[in-house]
């Protein structure tokens, strides 16, 4: 039973004729009786009694008309969920995040995108850059805000560039360095460091260790931790000192103080990243947001380009 064939149906037996039904369906009356004609056919039973006078439903029409209902009413809801669905009101959004480069905006933006799309399912997993690698190429993530990605997990992908951060030196608030305004990357040499695990961001690892060798010296990593909140605590416990993006000094504080370098050691990048091939419309919209809203990030993050 097709469901134009079930709506002829209903419209006949809700206004007890053929007549009436074919104005209803702006259609002529032949149409309206040989489609009940045809439903009867295929049924092997007799849904209207009719005469020259009126039309009765029989106790069969009764009941396809109890099920005829059901069977509309399920088909407009689909036909709405899923319009919905293509426009982005309904569905999930995954977003993979970096705390320590996105807290001071990231709560306000999902924000904003839940009040226009309430009805869409917002998940937010912290998770490092390499992760993020991982879980956007297995498909488990639709968002991956985070710096550069390995070069292993960026097939497929397209990036939105949010803010350019910059490296900046991390020491002790008792420190001899504290009290200076600027540091070369130089003046580290002699202190160790701490640093995040390489495993959670390798490229920004890498990069500087790369700086310090350019200052013409090699890490002595005293520590290592696995969040940039646990590096500024092993600065602040007086256990080395670090470089890492400017954009910590949001984090926790206490017992460090952050010191601009005086060398340019490289953009660090704050990216939005996707994949190509997979952009469902909630994550469109949730892109379509980040570009609106890209030039309050900056100023926020207090940082320029």
């Amino acid at each position: 039973m097709e469901i134009r064939v079930l709506r002829t149906f209903v419209t006949v037996a809700q206004l007890k004729g053929f007549s009436a039904a074919a104005r209803a369906l702006n259609t002529v009356q032949p149409a309206v009786s040989r489609q009940i004609s045809d439903i009867e056919e295929e049924l092997g039973v007799r849904l209207f009694w009719r005469s020259t006078r009126d039309v009765r439903i029989t106790a069969a029409g009764e009941t396809l008309l109890r099920e005829a209902l059901e069977i509309l009413a399920h088909e407009e809801r689909a036909r709405k969920l899923v319009q919905r669905a293509g426009s982005g009101q309904i569905g999930r959004l995954r977003i993979g995040f970096i705390s320590s480069a996105c807290q001071a905006f990231l709560p306000g933006l999902v924000r904003a995108f839940t009040r226009d799309f309430p009805d869409v399912q917002v998940t937010l997993t912290e998770m490092n850059a390499d992760a993020q690698a991982e879980a956007l190429a297995a498909g488990q993530l639709d968002i991956a805000l985070s710096r550069a990605l390995p070069p292993r997990g960026a097939a497929d992908v397209e990036s939105l560039e949010i803010y350019v951060d910059r490296l900046m030196a991390f020491v002790p608030d008792d420190h001899p360095l504290a009290a200076r305004q600027t540091l070369q990357i130089g003046d580290l040499a002699p202190v160790p460091f701490v640093l995040f695990q390489r495993s959670g961001a390798s490229g920004l690892f890498d990069q500087i260790v790369s700086a310090c060798r350019d200052a013409g010296f090699s890490i002595d990593i005293a520590h290592q931790s696995n969040s940039m909140q646990a590096v500024l605590s092993g600065v602040a416990s007086g256990l080395g000192v670090s470089i890492a993006p400017g954009c910590i000094r949001q984090l926790n504080m206490a017992g460090c103080k952050s010191l601009p370098l005086l060398e340019d050691a490289g953009p660090v990048p704050f990216v939005l990243h996707h994949r190509a091939d997979q952009v469902e419309p909630p994550t469109r919209a949730f892109i379509d947001l980040a570009i609106e809203s890209r030039a309050d990030i900056r100023e926020k993050m207090k940082l320029s380009e």
